[in-house]
């Protein structure tokens, strides 16, 4: 037998429960918290892919509503019908303008290298 022991409103009870009600508690409750993880499993599953799909129309349209406002501003890019500006190109600087290159052939050094002799 299992004695429960609580106060409720200052008054102290002791419940006596026998084991195999104690075993059938624990288990009635074990399989309340798996049935409610499997049915929040499942119903991330069934809706994992309608937030996907709605996430991306969202993006979509909102892409489309972004575009068009900024059309309106003059800050979208040009319109294949508007003719770009052609700018010069501002030389840089510091330029290569010619390059020399030379093989230097060093004498063989003696064997043990410089300070050991």
């Amino acid at each position: 037998m299992l004695r429960l022991s609580y106060r409720g409103k200052s008054r102290q009870k002791t419940v006596t429960m026998p084991n195999w009600a104690f075993g059938l508690v624990a288990a009635g409750s074990a399989a309340l918290g798996v049935a409610m993880f499997l049915a929040i499993s499942a119903l991330a599953v069934l809706l994992l892919p309608i937030v996907l799909v709605a996430g991306g129309i969202t993006a979509f349209v909102m892409r489309k509503r972004i575009e068009g406002m900024l059309r309106k501003a003059g800050l979208g890019q040009p319109q294949p019908a508007t003719p770009r500006r052609r700018t010069a190109r501002k030389p840089a600087r510091d330029e290569i303008e010619d390059v020399e290159y030379r093989v230097v052939n060093e004498p063989p050094r003696p064997p043990g290298g410089p300070g050991r002799g």
